[in-house]
């Protein structure tokens, strides 16, 4: 099981997450990106580094990217288990990491915060802990902004779908600019993907969706070049999904 990471999330750090309580488990997840990494040398970098940690790995398949590795049992605990998802983006590899608690058995997040973040921060060379900006968009996938917005609501109900379909990978957005907002120097761009309204307004409003482009560094020329009830195409990397406000949420975003 993949968590879809936080928007606006360029570390490690900042992409950890927790879904679930004590009483039904949960699961704590992180992710980082890798240039030029391979799912192969990613894995065997991996097996070390969690076995340091006392973690044994139980399989590596490199063909579906999925590492199974577990925290093993002891007198008081049954084993607990630890998942790596790794897939491609263009140059960039994403790798994921999941700690998964079972009803009835708690951690503390920075705990396990610091322990995934610390493994997973080796894969990432010293001084690139940020997201890499997108250099080379010709993989991104071309997509309207209300398209972009109903698929993301339809697979949002299983984690499983919407990781393998749009976390980490590249989108070029096309679309009605809603907004354009800015904080500490970082610009967001809204698109419109509302979809046509049908029945209930009150629900169609509950129900509205947005997407939501945090432009990357040194974007001020393309961010002035917009403008509000005019289309504009942005390409980003997806970054998550906020089930809280319905909001697409892409990152280092650049004018196309």
């Amino acid at each position: 099981m993949g968590l879809t990471s936080p928007a606006i999330a360029s570390t490690c750090e900042e992409s950890f997450q927790k879904k679930g309580d004590f009483l039904n488990g949960s699961a704590f997840a992180a992710r980082v990106q890798v240039e030029g990494g391979t799912v192969e040398k990613v894995f065997s970098q991996l097996r070390p580094i969690l076995a340091r940690d006392g973690i044994k790995t139980i399989s590596a398949d490199v063909s579906t990217g999925v590492m199974k590795a577990e925290n093993p049992a002891t007198f008081f605990q049954r084993a607990l288990p630890i998942d790596v998802f790794a897939s491609m983006d263009g140059s960039l590899l994403n790798v994921e990491m999941v700690f998964t608690l079972p009803s009835g058995v708690t951690a503390r997040k920075e705990t396990v915060k610091k322990h995934l973040c610390d493994a997973l921060n080796q894969l990432v060379p010293k001084g690139n802990g940020a997201a890499l900006p997108i250099k080379d968009d010709s993989m991104a996938i071309a997509i309207d902004a209300k398209t972009l917005a109903k698929q993301v609501k339809e697979s949002a109900d299983n984690p499983a779908r919407l990781r393998l379909n749009f976390v980490g990978k590249t989108f070029r957005v096309n679309g009605n600019v809603l907004g354009i907002t800015e904080s500490s120097g970082s610009y967001t761009v809204s698109f419109d993907s509302a979809q046509p309204a049908v029945g209930n307004t009150s629900t169609n409003k509950m129900n509205r969706m947005t997407v939501l482009c945090t432009m990357a560094k040194n974007q001020d020329a393309a961010v002035a070049a917009l403008e509000t009830n005019q289309r504009a195409t942005l390409v980003g990397r997806f970054q998550g999904f906020d089930n809280k406000v319905n909001a697409v949420q892409l990152q280092d975003c650049i004018g196309r």
